[in-house]
């Protein structure tokens, strides 16, 4: 063998390491930076869009509240209707529909749920309805939003990448988005292999795994180290306190699972309504009712929650009945209005409120445990997804003395919601649209 054969042979090798490993993996990090930058301004005004809507309750007069959540949640609806009716809900049935869909065949399908029309009228809608107050979070939005940017990017890249899978980029990105909302890098790839992925997960998971690895590193560059939560104090634990547990994740998962049953519902009562004047109707008076629910019985009702789960986790706050009544009733307000708005916050603020309302009346000696294991219980009967509803309460919190009734919980609640409701909401959406489209 000459040296000229090895030196080539040698490059042969360089070659193709470099194209099948170093080359495919670039678009990814370009996504991962895009979706990282986007993420975080848009989280940035979304919390302070929170903000804003809890000063105009709280230091205008009651008319100019009430006309801001009209004329907001009014925005909310009226821009997807208007320019990109797949801007409007949640954005993780969208994204989870487009994961379904043939790259090849159906791109026109595929930019109609996460193009980029699509998601930045997601932005303008969700953001308008947080600004009137809306019980809407940014979570599910971003991992819609991830994922369109992903996928054009990942359109960019095949003209000059071959061999490269377009539905790679739509999980990367709804696995990035994930771990950019909460900041729970392991909360992102637990949703991809749990819920995006299930039987492709081996196919891509250098990609995802990369996507989110850079994602996250970007956002705690910007954000700092943090806890999405934080870290509550909670009591020592001891077998009375697991069969609260069990009892209580038991209650909330049933909960969650029927929660998502009512939305769904209300997405199927929705598509029989066709005449503009009748959703415009419909739109004001879900505002009008929203408001009164914030005005007259509770501030807690408004946006995705989180401040809510502060003051319950770190400043000795407590739930009462109302805050349980207008947690779950704002988001199914929402929803009827056809506003754009995530659910995965609104879920666990729902969980929360459960959690400490039944501390209160069952077990106060630990009640900072039992409104984290309400809070997977309720994600995990919503979503169906146990696995990653405990990592992501898990990573917000860091509470490795939980670990074991917090896995408990997500287990009960899964099995105690199976029992009534065999599919998830997100689920349901997203056979509901293929079946439609399939016509």
């Amino acid at each position: 063998m000459t040296f000229a054969s090895v030196r080539q042979n040698w490059q042969n090798i360089i070659d193709r390491f470099e194209y099948q490993d170093t080359l495919r993996l670039i678009p990814f990090l370009v996504a991962s930076l895009v979706a990282a930058l986007t993420s975080l301004l848009y989280s940035q005004i979304f919390f302070w869009g929170e903000e804003m809507a809890l000063n105009v309750v709280e230091q205008l007069h009651w008319s100019l509240s009430l006309l801001s959540t009209i004329t907001m949640v009014y925005l909310s609806w009226f821009l997807p209707y208007r320019f990109a009716k797949q801007a409007g809900g949640s954005g993780i049935p969208q994204m989870l529909i487009a994961n379904e869909l043939d790259p090849s065949s159906d791109k026109p399908l595929i930019r109609s749920l996460i193009g980029i029309r699509t998601i930045t009228m997601k932005i303008l809608a969700s953001i308008a309805c947080v600004l009137g107050g809306g019980a809407v979070g940014q979570e599910g939005p971003t991992l819609q939003i991830a994922s369109g940017l992903f996928y054009r990017i990942g359109e960019k890249s095949t003209k000059w990448i071959q061999q490269i899978s377009m539905r790679s980029f739509i999980l990367a990105g709804g696995a990035s988005g994930l771990a950019a909302a909460f900041n729970t890098p392991l909360g992102g790839i637990a949703y991809a292999l749990e819920e995006l992925s299930k039987d492709y997960f081996n196919n891509f998971k250098t990609y995802v795994i990369w996507s989110v690895i850079t994602t996250g590193l970007l956002v705690q560059t910007f954000q700092g180290s943090y806890l999405y939560l934080g870290f509550p104090s909670i009591e020592s634990i001891s077998w009375e306190t697991y069969l609260w547990v069990v009892l209580t994740s038991a209650v909330t998962g049933i909960a969650g699972a029927s929660f998502g049953s009512v939305l769904f519902s209300i997405h199927q009562r929705r598509k029989e309504i066709t005449s503009f004047t009748r959703l415009s109707l419909l739109n004001v008076a879900c505002g009008v009712l929203f408001w009164a629910s914030v005005y007259f019985i509770s501030h807690h009702a408004i946006g995705g929650g989180k401040s809510l789960i502060l003051d319950l986790l770190f400043r000795d706050g407590s739930a009462e009945s109302l805050d349980v009544l207008v947690r779950i009733a704002g988001p199914l307000l929402m929803a009827l209005a056809g506003a754009a708005g995530g659910l995965f916050a609104p879920s666990l603020a729902v969980g929360a409120v459960m959690g400490s309302f039944m501390a209160q009346i069952l077990w106060p000696h630990n009640h900072h445990l039992l409104i984290l294991t309400c809070m997977i219980s309720f994600l995990s009967g919503f979503m169906q997804t146990p696995f990653t509803a405990f990592i992501l309460i898990f990573e917000m919190t860091d509470r490795h003395s939980a670990l074991f009734p917090m896995m408990l919980s997500a287990a009960i609640a899964v099995s105690a919601s199976r029992m009534f409701h065999k599919r998830s909401f997100y689920d349901l959406v997203k056979e509901d649209f293929l079946h439609q489209n399939k016509k």
